[in-house]
């Protein structure tokens, strides 16, 4: 075996080009994670950050340029020594086929495994390691729950120790921070670097914003219009950040689509009285009233798991447990005959929920569109006439250069901004947004909000919206609820 010491390249690609062109960066690329000194891949939405990773992890065969791996284990294989874990949205990769309004339906959360069965089941170094890391993670209070059923902040916990199980050299994370409330960001952290410590993982980590990166980076690599720019240390990549967003110009108000219909004052958007929703031995929150008027803006907060996606689906009509509550939507007292779909004509949504459902091949335009008749998946004929519709909303984002590309080809952030004029498309009575920003870089980020600002200053428009990021509330917003654990 050879003998490795830290600081040693643990990867490195030199002068690397991809041989698939439409996977290929704008020039040759090279990076050098080297043993113990964790890095970040940095740039904005579409950058090439993922298309980087790909490359280091040999998930792109290279037509120019060198990619060598220095394992400890001579024998080792890069896909077993170099493991990644994408964090598309607020809960990461799924374990078994998912659709949307499952996390809210109690019989099929019940096809769901366990976190136990799957860690204990999954191959591993060594028993030995396989305990270490249920001990590190804390992960043996977990192993009864379902997996559907975890927070975000434990789904990372469970997705890393997976990620671990083979003893790996290099872990790469990308966006592991993507819905997390302040205190589980700081968690991640934490446990990132027990793991580092412990057990001589070098981490890797890709995020949109400098402000994002965890203390323990060193290496920081920029990408830039499709370009790695070269590494930099922690410090100077947040003062380079910051200095370009100071030189921004104001955002200029945004042009949104006209209006489509006039917006009905309701006397109660939402009625809740004497809410209690619960899952087996958890309860999500108890007693809960709360009454929204036309108008309102709400900032919905608490942290990860104390029930602020639950409320929403109550609202969204995604959640079964609706019928057995005092709620009163729209001025209609819920289960007195209206459907679903009366309800979701009068709301525009977004949800990490709806974000990991559309894994459809089709192209963005058609996914926004999608929203004037509520389908989330395939299945409905997109027309042109509906197109015409959808396509005013990417340009008010600035996402009309994305309308013609697959969806499922598009980054995470681009994808998010995508759903994000969906939201819109159908000129909606009620907005929720639940984390709509998250995974966007700084000046798309700023450029989304004022959209959602605008909208919300048209007549009778109700906002409901969700964020761990206090200084990207909107300014329309006038009321606050917060959930207890």
């Amino acid at each position: 075996m050879e003998n490795i010491t830290d600081g040693e390249p643990l990867i490195r690609l030199r002068g690397g080009i991809a041989a698939d062109p439409s996977r290929r960066l704008a020039s040759p690329a090279d990076f050098c994670l080297r043993r113990g000194r964790h890095a970040a891949v940095t740039g904005a939405n579409g950058s090439g950050k993922s298309t980087l990773v790909k490359m280091i992890t040999g998930g792109l065969y290279l037509r120019e340029g060198s990619l060598t791996y220095s394992f400890r284990r001579t024998d080792a294989r890069p896909y077993e020594a170099v493991r990644t874990v994408s964090f598309n949205d607020a809960y990461g990769t799924t374990e078994s086929p998912y659709y949307y309004q499952q996390r809210w339906n109690a019989s099929d959360r019940g096809m769901s495994p366990s976190v136990g069965g799957l860690l204990t089941g999954a191959a591993a170094a060594s028993e030995q390691w396989r305990g270490q890391l249920f001990d590190l993670l804390d992960m043996r209070p977990l192993f009864d729950r379902e997996l559907v059923t975890l927070s975000s902040g434990e789904l990372r916990r469970y997705h890393i120790t997976r990620a671990l199980l083979t003893a790996p050299e290099a872990v790469i994370l990308e966006s592991p921070f993507i819905g997390l409330d302040p205190p589980t960001r700081e968690l991640l952290c934490r446990v990132m670097e027990r793991v580092a410590e412990h057990l001589g993982v070098t981490f890797v980590v890709t995020v949109s914003s400098a402000s994002e990166l965890p203390p323990m980076i060193a290496d920081v690599y920029q990408m830039d219009s499709m370009r790695c720019t070269g590494s930099v240390g922690r410090a100077e990549a947040v003062e380079t950040e910051l200095r370009t967003s100071s030189r921004r110009s104001a955002v200029q108000e945004p042009v949104l689509p006209a209006a489509t219909h006039s917006t009905p004052l309701y006397e109660r958007v939402v009625e809740l009285r004497d809410a209690t929703i619960g899952y087996g031995s958890r309860t999500i929150f108890e007693h809960l009233d709360w009454s929204v008027r036309s108008g309102e803006g709400w900032n919905v907060t608490g942290r990860n798991g104390s029930g602020k996606s639950t409320l929403l689906s109550l609202v969204c009509a995604d959640n079964p447990r609706a019928y057995a509550l005092d709620l009163t939507l729209f001025d209609r007292r819920r289960g007195t005959g209206e459907s679903i779909w009366d309800i979701k004509r009068h709301i525009g949504y977004l949800s990490p929920e709806m974000h990991r459902a559309f894994a459809d091949d089709v192209a963005a335009v058609d996914v926004v569109a999608s929203g004037l008749f509520d389908a989330v998946g395939g299945g409905r004929r997109i027309t042109e006439e509906l197109r015409a519709s959808a396509r005013p909303w990417m340009a008010a984002l600035g996402a009309e250069a994305l309308a013609d590309r697959s969806f499922v080809r598009l980054s995470s952030g681009e994808q998010r901004l995508v759903l994000l004029a969906r939201a819109f498309v159908k000129d909606p009575d009620l907005l929720i947004l639940d984390e709509p920003f998250q995974g966007l870089d700084p000046m798309v980020r700023t450029r989304a909000k004022s959209v959602v600002e605008a909208f919300c200053r048209r007549e009778n428009k109700t906002l409901l919206f969700v964020t761990h990021y206090p200084e990207l509330l909107p300014a329309t917003i006038n009321r606050t609820l917060h959930l207890g654990q």
